[in-house]
């Protein structure tokens, strides 16, 4: 069934937003409960004893082909997510969704600006398709024009930076490690943030610059919740990165609008805008194009 590498790439990315889908529904209640710092750290911490556990269990080698490319993709793919959440909290969740969701299309620009990857006109006209779906979806607040705002945008870059340096420079480490990897990355830099809040608080923390609190129940079972399906997701998305063309599997991590919009109405009763659907057709649209572009150019 999954002979054919592009097909088994995109499947592994749309069940890795399914997965983010359900769980990012729960951020909210999260932030309720502690800091991101505090939050990040405690899931890496988690994250890092699943696949540790699942790697002893399988027997899987933690053997690492380029300790230095491993480090430069975890930095770039671990200061995008931090960014995106750093975002949420100066912005409207809306705008920074749209900023990381510029991902795919900086994959593309930087295939060709670095690896002199060529891209065709179909390719890019399929991404701008998608992108547009994603404002569609996202509705971003264009006002907001000062240099602040262009923080959703740099964590879409330094995102879409990691995704493709997965296929170029990690082409031999183990979807495990290239997990690991983030996650100790995410940890550590999250341990450093939230150590400074905790010794010099903040007059008014928030969400943004609380320090170390004690952990609540809730608090850790939704943390926990949270780190299982990140496990999973992005093991899967890394291996999807891995195998095939990053323009291809960039396209369909839009996907994750779908299933968010999904889980938020089964979950909450969450409805859109008509605007909102036009876009998620839009972001399906430009997944079937450059999926049969990708078949046909195989063939």
């Amino acid at each position: 069934m999954f002979q054919n590498t592009s097909f088994k790439a995109a499947f592994l990315a749309l069940f890795a937003s399914l997965i983010l889908g359900f769980v990012d529904q729960f951020v909210i209640e999260v932030s309720n409960e502690a800091g991101l710092w505090q939050f990040q750290v405690f899931r890496a911490l988690i994250a890092l004893l699943m696949l540790f556990c699942f790697g002893f269990f399988k027997g899987t080698s933690f053997k690492i082909h380029n300790f230095k490319k491993l480090i430069i993709r975890s930095f770039a793919v671990s200061t995008g997510l931090l960014i995106y959440f750093i975002s949420i909290n100066l912005f409207s969740v809306s705008a920074a969704g749209s900023g990381l969701y510029t991902a795919p299309l900086w994959v593309l620009i930087f295939s060709l600006a670095l690896f002199k990857t060529p891209i065709t006109v179909f390719q890019f006209l399929a991404m701008a398709i998608g992108f547009l779906g994603a404002l569609f979806v996202l509705q971003p607040d264009f006002k907001m024009l000062d240099s602040l705002f262009l923080l959703p945008l740099v964590s879409g870059l330094f995102y879409g930076l990691g995704m493709l340096l997965t296929g170029h420079y990690c082409q031999e480490e183990k979807p495990l490690i290239l997990a690991i990897g983030v996650f100790i990355t995410l940890g550590f830099f999250s341990f450093l943030v939230l150590l400074w809040f905790t010794f010099f608080p903040s007059e008014k923390p928030d969400f943004l610059t609380k320090g170390f609190q004690i952990p609540s129940l809730t608090f850790t079972w939704l943390t926990f919740i949270q780190a299982l399906g990140a496990v999973f997701a992005v093991t899967f998305i890394s291996e999807a990165y891995r195998i095939a063309p990053p323009p291809f599997v960039a396209v369909f991590e839009y996907s994750f609008l779908i299933f968010a919009s999904f889980w938020a109405y089964i979950l909450f009763e969450t409805t859109h805008s008509i605007a909102a659907l036009y876009g998620i057709l839009l972001i399906i649209l430009s997944g079937l194009l450059l999926s049969f572009y990708q078949k046909k150019k195989l063939s």
